[in-house]
């Protein structure tokens, strides 16, 4: 399972900002193999879409090109702000995070699950 985590850098340790905007970049993960993360800081909604991520860890999202892209592809989208990445994922598989439905100021959820 593809995973996407907003962080400042390549580190499980890393925090997860506020706000998906705040974060330097994203680290891309495999869940069942373990393989080192890879974090990119350009163009996130392609990477996240491109590597067939399942799930986004972040805060809000305020960008509607950004949010919509990655909804569209069938990625979930977790609340986990201020949790590090490690924290954040342990959270998600044990269902304790909450959806982010819609980005901030939108029309709200009309079918992005």
């Amino acid at each position: 399972m593809m995973i996407a985590a907003a962080a400042d850098k390549n580190d499980r340790s890393a925090l997860i900002p506020d706000t998906m905007e705040e974060a330097k970049g994203v680290m891309i993960f495999d869940l069942e193999t373990g393989a080192p993360a890879r974090y990119v800081t350009d163009d996130l909604a392609r990477h996240i879409v491109d590597t067939q991520c399942e799930a986004l860890l972040c805060g809000p999202v305020h960008d509607a090109d950004f949010f919509e892209t990655i909804a569209q592809a069938g990625v979930t989208r977790y609340l986990a702000a201020g949790m590090t990445v490690e924290q954040a994922v342990e959270a998600m598989e044990a269902y304790r995070l909450d959806m982010i439905s819609d980005y901030v100021g939108g029309p709200g959820c009309s079918g992005h699950e």
